[in-house]
């Protein structure tokens, strides 16, 4: 058995009807946060992406204490202070504010800045539909985390992290990190160990 495998996490919404899905404002959205290191400027905005069709059916999605912008946690400044010094050198928090769709300012929210993947992968042992070898950007069924090269890598730089080579950019975060969020009640949010996890199985759970 890995413990790699049983230890890490994969960060997704946890999907209902309530479920709020956030993006990046345009002044955000251009600053291509998804894959650079922020530097001291503006916080990040993100405000509802459905809120039109929010708003013409009455529909009102609470702000909570963490929330998901594409594969990115958005989290509040309470998690992150209990979450302590877990940044690394591929990954930061960076100040954010969300709006709610009446245009009220949620601030002392954090967005996980991930701006580096790491090479942790198994690409034998995973699940990859048709892979090429000599692609950079694998189709990834089902991850299997290398025993060997993370555990080259100490702790502290690998409590959050992105791998590399996958097509999607999902986040993955050591146990440590699922229990603070499970201890503040975070609601909003599912995390599915590596060892389970499948394409799919993020919107069943």
């Amino acid at each position: 058995m890995n413990k790699y495998n049983e230890s890490y996490y994969i960060i997704f919404n946890k999907y209902n009807e309530d479920t709020l899905y956030l993006k990046a404002q345009k002044q955000s959205d251009m600053r291509d946060y998804e894959y650079t290191k922020l530097k001291s400027g503006p916080p990040l905005f993100f405000e509802n992406a459905y809120k039109d069709k929010d708003l013409s059916a009455g529909i009102k999605r609470p702000i909570k204490l963490a929330h998901m912008n594409i594969t990115y946690p958005i989290i509040s400044e309470g998690i992150k202070n209990s979450l302590g010094s877990i940044e690394n050198d591929n990954f930061q928090f960076y100040p954010a504010i969300i709006i709610d769709d009446t245009g009220k300012y949620f601030e002392s929210f954090w967005f996980f800045n991930v701006f580096e993947q790491l090479d942790v992968l198994d690409l034998e042992l995973c699940d990859i539909d048709d892979y090429d070898p000599e692609d950079d950007m694998h189709d990834i069924e089902k991850y299997y985390l290398s025993d060997e090269k993370m555990s080259q890598i100490p702790e502290g730089q690998r409590l959050v992290f992105m791998p590399k080579y996958g097509d999607v950019g999902h986040i993955m975060v050591h146990e440590s990190i699922v229990k603070v969020f499970k201890k503040h009640n975070v609601d909003t949010l599912n995390f599915v160990k590596v060892s389970e996890w499948k394409m799919g199985k993020q919107f069943i759970d």
